[in-house]
């Protein structure tokens, strides 16, 4: 098949790309409905765990999900790569969030635990951004059990002095990469799985049927859109992400992902 005439699979990042406080612009699912009609597949690509998504994504019937960095998939409804850090990973990681007195969340695929610090701080980011209140409602890290380890997917960080950081990271596990999201706050995950692995792993399970094209906003879309063999930034994106995508569209709010899919041809 000519590449120009391959149907697309297309990787869409969540908060500033698909939709902003949770909420999708119209266009964006006329554009997606449109796409799938036109025979196009769409996945959502996130570092969120799949329970800190709403209920609403689902409902939305995309082709996929991929979840926690890509170490977590689903097609439709069925999952087909589950990948979780491990117990013994998850409680070192814990040890270590502990001794340098860390504001930290234990991300699971099932439900998500917080610590007392990371609580505040989300309290704090409510105050501007609805999403922190879905994160006050956890409950705390002294609840967990051996069972709840066992599905943790990845564990985000807080710190308060870029030292800690530097301490931090020459303990961590080698088994896992630290990744920046903002100053003084990121996540660990397995060193294996990124959203670009998760584009890969969707390649290979569809036979390279489909051209892959990802669309995000932030840093932490930039594996994926390095990836994707088309990469497309969202006006609202970091200027860093916009320097290495192949178009910019407009902003979220401005009919960004429609006239992004309009581009390239999807609808």
């Amino acid at each position: 098949m000519k590449e120009e005439c391959m149907k697309k699979i297309v990787f869409l990042d969540l908060d500033g790309t698909f939709w902003e406080f949770e909420k999708v612009p119209e266009s964006a699912l006329k554009a997606i409905k449109s796409a799938k009609e036109n025979g196009h597949k769409i996945f959502v690509n996130t570092g969120r765990t799949k329970c800190e998504v709403p209920d609403s994504l689902w409902e939305l019937n995309l082709d996929g999900y991929c979840f926690s960095a890509g170490s977590e998939i689903y097609l439709n409804k069925e999952r087909i790569l589950y990948q979780p850090l491990g117990v013994k990973i998850a409680k070192e990681i814990q040890n270590i969030m502990e001794k340098y007195h860390c504001a930290y969340s234990m991300e699971g695929s099932n439900v998500t635990f917080i610590n007392e610090l990371n609580r505040i701080r989300m309290a704090e980011f409510s105050k501007e951004n609805r999403i922190g209140n879905h994160f006050i409602s956890f409950p705390d890290v002294n609840l967990m059990k051996e069972e709840d380890y066992k599905q943790i997917m990845k564990i985000s960080i807080h710190l308060e002095k870029e030292e800690d950081k530097e301490k931090i990271l020459k303990e961590l596990p080698e088994e896992v990469l630290y990744t920046e999201f903002r100053k003084f706050g990121g996540e660990i995950t397995l060193k294996q799985y990124n959203k670009a692995t998760a584009i890969q792993f969707l390649e290979t399970y569809f036979h390279n049927e489909y051209k892959s094209m990802a669309i995000g906003d932030s840093e932490n879309d930039i594996p994926m859109l390095k990836y994707a063999q088309i990469s497309i930034a969202m006006g609202n994106g970091s200027d860093c992400v916009k320097e290495i995508c192949d178009y910019v569209t407009d902003d979220i709010n401005k009919d960004g992902l429609y006239k992004a899919f309009y581009h390239y041809h999807l609808i």
